[in-house]
């Protein structure tokens, strides 16, 4: 059965830079302050380990970093939906700037997880693609323009509610995020008041000496920000 996605959330992608231990920790404190603060929390991870993490069940949803539109069959080196089903995984990123689809593999990898049950969010970099991208009807969209990821963004995001109204106005049920640049738990807090259903960091979480307690804080001040808009 799939898992259900709703605002407010928050989404962690250590790509790879944390080694297996190092991540158990932040998604166990993640995991926590989700439960404590009324936030779904998204740990988005290299496939191979997506299973340890799922086993330890600490109160994330586990998505991949990857996704092969192939089906059961004889292809070798890629990630099938049904393996990332296999192994756990709540759900899949697609399209992140630095494993970019084209429109046509993005319009498949978004039709093999709604075939298995499996949530999606699907990176856009701008308000024209985060259109064309809800069209296909995943879980959520994440808009993020790429000049802003890595950076410290900064709170003046004037793009976030005219990108939700169209995209609401089109495609009710697929959530908005917004990211790129959050780098501290005070920019969480801003994007979730402008309007988004979800936002997240992995730089700016990672950037504190302890990551662990930093995610509290960012997640506890998306729930504010999310409050805020109320």
């Amino acid at each position: 059965m799939t898992p259900t996605l709703t605002g407010p959330f928050f989404e962690i992608g250590p790509k790879n830079l944390l080694r297996l231990p190092e991540m158990v920790d932040v998604a166990r404190a993640a995991g926590r302050a989700g439960h404590d603060y009324g936030v779904t929390v998204i740990f988005t991870i290299p496939t191979a380990f997506i299973s340890p993490l799922v086993q330890l069940k600490t109160g994330v949803l586990v998505f991949g970093q990857e996704l092969s539109t192939d089906g059961i069959g004889p292809t070798f080196g890629t990630v099938t939906a049904e393996a990332l089903v296999d192994v756990g995984a709540d759900g899949v990123m697609l399209n992140h700037d630095s494993n970019p689809l084209s429109a046509d593999d993005l319009a498949r990898a978004v039709r093999r997880t709604a075939e298995t049950d499996l949530l999606s969010i699907v990176c856009a970099g701008a308000e024209r693609q985060a259109l064309a991208s809800a069209a296909l009807n995943p879980s959520a969209v994440l808009f993020e323009p790429p000049d802003l990821i890595g950076t410290s963004g900064g709170h003046s995001r004037a793009w976030i509610e005219s990108s939700n109204t169209a995209v609401r106005a089109a495609h009710p049920q697929v959530l908005m995020m917004h990211a790129g640049g959050v780098s501290s738990p005070d920019i969480a807090r801003s994007i979730m008041a402008a309007g988004a259903d979800g936002t997240g960091s992995t730089s700016g979480v990672l950037s504190f000496q302890d990551p662990a307690s930093a995610a509290r804080r960012f997640i506890a001040d998306a729930r504010a920000g999310w409050d805020d808009a109320r």
